[in-house]
């Protein structure tokens, strides 16, 4: 016998101890299993090596799904790649985990149908492939920072920029991936260029039939559009030529509406030059939209819009409130010193004598002072509305930084059966499982609800109860307002930087030339801070806890009102992987009002706690929200456990996993439990200094203040 057979017997028997041991016996079932070694021993040794990996990790689930998934993967290498392979794997498992064994088995034989598809997908480019790149592309673009996201139309409502979920378009996953920005880019300029303005929105909607003229609004502002991007980005232009019209009839058709309407290739053309527009071309047929181009939704943008002017007309009033205060005015200019403000923009050169940026000053009885930093981007989002800062917005406040409009409500807090996925408020989450060290993809179906409202009296009770609590924490939060941040190394100041003196003289002894940074001076600290409270409304927080997170609740309520930070509260429960809830209590832009009042006072236990989702869901709220520091903070009782396996190790490290994501996204945890055994793995979880226990129920209330304080301080 030569060496060559000897090494493929001894190579072959191998292949078959190892994939007994993998499968428990499983394979030997198998009625080819020698043309299987055969097949096997034929691939190459990294696919080998593959196929053993997978095995064993699958094995540990289930030895007849490993067995299956051997007995097929030498067909699966032959169709595809490694890649394909694992992938083919994965959605096998995903297949195991919701419908069971049969049907995972019968994903498994269908390989022709998967590698076809698999290979469909190696020229698509999915929403999620573009997304990091697309929120950081626009973000550079400028203007207000605009949500990416997905939905079945391509559109922009003003806050957000809604795309398709694959692109598919072009055999070429880069140019599918181009169309990604093209289209992006596209929307972006509906919003930077005027197309929403406040005034020509009301004008579509007052004097024309909407759906009968949207689509001629639509085409008409498409070539202004145009025209801008290719003065302004014209690299971006020239791409979006390539992906012009299909066909020589549609170039004809788009040459005549610009023929039609050559003002708005002007640099002076406005959206309001598109509408008057409008009844020239009324019966005209339409250009088909280009590839990047989206649909028009005007009811969309109405109810987007009209929500953020009254969030952002508070928040720009409430600002120059600030400004009043702080500022050197005459005394006693009051009322009529407001009606005198203005917000003044003068363009600042370059050197060469081009324009750079906008320099914001804000005009007080007479007085220029010049914006903060912190309020460009809201002062040019409210340009961006108007093309101007409206007078309503210059008058005094009364109360509040948030707006009244609510959410619509829906759902029953109560129903019970597993949530339907594609109705509103629902949504899916994956689930870190530690035992196959992977991820559960689409594991968790978890529905957004609303508390209903309990009685109101709890809220009036409460600081009655805490009256002197009450008044020691708002004294407390006044004082942080009127703390200062001490500057070091600064080239004037108002004291000497005694390090900085040291290191200098260090300078001039060793023959450097000395530092001019020598001071220090104080600076007014700026909070621009979102904070996001998770409350635990599990079934074990009933009684004295549950009682106690109200109180807390309230009493914090009542002290972030004189800190103007933005917060928002939401209860979590659930009960299996499919029953998780969330319960709005208080949004970001909500204000503290009697409806979340009455929200506050009918927070109830509900069941079990499944951590993880709703870390997921709720940072991913945080993360859309605009603000320097982003905290998630976790009122709870307990450590995460649920039906269906979710206790213990694997609960911990899918909680774990949850908050190491949020972390990922700028978002900073933090965990108040009156668990005693919180030890043993919230230092795992949120790590060794991101966590208090609370070792009496009766000091939560006062502890979770002080606890935020110097969070945020």
């Amino acid at each position: 016998m030569s060496d060559e057979s000897r090494q493929n017997i001894l190579n072959r028997l191998r292949i078959q101890k190892d994939l007994e041991k993998f499968t428990a016996g499983a394979l030997a079932r198998h009625p080819n299993l020698e043309e299987l070694i055969a097949a096997i021993a034929a691939l190459e040794r990294d696919e080998q090596d593959q196929i053993y990996r997978s095995a064993e990790l699958v094995a540990r689930t289930n030895n007849e799904l490993a067995a299956q998934f051997i007995a097929k993967a030498p067909a699966a290498f032959h169709a595809m790649g490694g890649d394909g392979v694992q992938e083919w794997l994965d959605g096998a498992i995903q297949v195991f985990d919701h419908r069971g064994l049969g049907f995972a088995v019968d994903f498994l034989e269908d390989i022709d149908s998967f590698a076809e598809a698999y290979a469909g997908r190696h020229a698509q480019c999915m929403f999620d492939q573009a997304s990091v790149f697309l929120r950081h592309f626009v973000r550079g673009l400028g203007g207000r920072e605009l949500r990416i996201a997905t939905d079945e139309d391509t559109y922009t409502d003003t806050e957000g920029l809604y795309l398709p979920a694959s692109f598919n378009v072009f055999p070429d996953a880069e140019q599918n991936f181009t169309l990604y920005k093209l289209t992006a880019v596209h929307l972006w300029a509906q919003t930077w260029y005027g197309t929403w303005r406040y005034q020509v929105l009301e004008k579509l909607m007052r004097h024309f039939d909407t759906d009968k003229v949207l689509p001629i609004f639509n085409r008409l502002e498409c070539i202004r559009l145009d025209a801008c991007l290719a003065r302004e980005l014209p690299g971006v232009a020239r791409e979006m030529a390539v992906f012009g019209c299909h066909d020589e009839e549609e170039e004809q058709l788009w040459a005549q509406w610009r023929e039609a309407a050559p003002m708005l290739a002007s640099a002076a053309a406005t959206a309001e030059d598109s509408l008057a527009l409008i009844p020239a071309l009324l019966g005209s047929p339409l250009p088909p939209l280009k590839l990047y181009q989206g649909e028009m939704f005007a009811g969309k943008v109405r109810q987007a819009m009209f929500a953020r002017i009254e969030r952002e007309k508070s928040a720009f009033q409430r600002a120059m409130e600030d400004m009043r205060n702080e500022g050197d005015g005459p005394e006693g200019a009051g009322a009529d010193a407001a009606q005198k403000q203005m917000v003044d923009m003068q363009p600042t050169d370059n050197e060469d004598g081009s324009e750079a940026n906008l320099s914001m000053q804000v005009s007080m009885d007479g007085k220029l002072q010049q914006l903060p930093e912190h309020l460009k981007d809201l002062v040019g989002s409210i340009l961006q509305d108007f093309g101007e800062i409206p007078d309503e917005h210059m008058e005094r406040m009364d109360l509040g930084e948030y707006s009244d409009d609510l959410l619509p409500q829906n759902g029953d807090n109560d129903a019970d059966g597993n949530a339907d996925l594609s109705a509103e408020g629902s949504f899916s989450y994956r689930e870190w499982d530690c035992v196959r060290n992977r991820f559960r993809e689409g594991f968790c179906t978890l529905r957004e609800l609303t508390v209903p409202p309990g009685d109101e009296r709890f809220v009036e009770e409460t600081l009655e109860k805490h009256r002197g609590l009450m008044k020691s924490i708002k004294k407390t939060f006044e004082a942080v307002l009127g703390e200062s941040k001490l500057q070091r190394r600064q080239s004037d100041g108002d004291d000497i930087d005694l390090d900085a003196v040291i290191e200098a003289y260090a300078d001039v002894a060793n023959g450097r030339e000395m530092s001019e940074y020598l001071y220090t001076r104080y600076r007014n600290q700026e909070r621009n801070i979102a904070v996001m409270f998770m409350v635990d409304m599990s079934g074990s927080t009933l009684g004295w806890v549950n009682d106690a997170e109200r109180e807390s609740l309230v009493l914090l309520c009542e002290a972030l009102e004189l800190l103007g930070d933005r917060y928002a509260i939401y209860g979590f429960s659930g009960r299996t992987n499919k029953r998780c809830e969330v319960y709005k209590i208080k949004e970001f832009d909500e204000s503290y009002n009697l409806e979340v009042r009455q929200r506050i006072s009918g927070i109830r236990p509900k069941a079990y706690t499944r951590m993880g989702v709703a870390i997921r869901h709720l940072g991913h709220l945080l993360h859309e929200t605009r603000a320097r520091t982003k905290l998630l903070i976790t009122l709870s009782d307990g450590r995460p456990e649920d039906y269906g396996g979710y206790k213990g190790k694997y609960g911990i490290e899918d909680t774990r996993h949850a908050l190491l994501e949020t972390r990922q996204g700028g978002i900073h945890s933090f965990c108040i439990t009156i668990d005693n055994e919180a030890q043993e793995y919230l230092p795992h979880m949120y790590g060794p200094a991101n966590y208090a226990v609370i070792d009496e129920v009766q000091k939560l209330p006062y502890k979770v203040a002080d606890i935020y304080r110097r969070l945020t301080t």
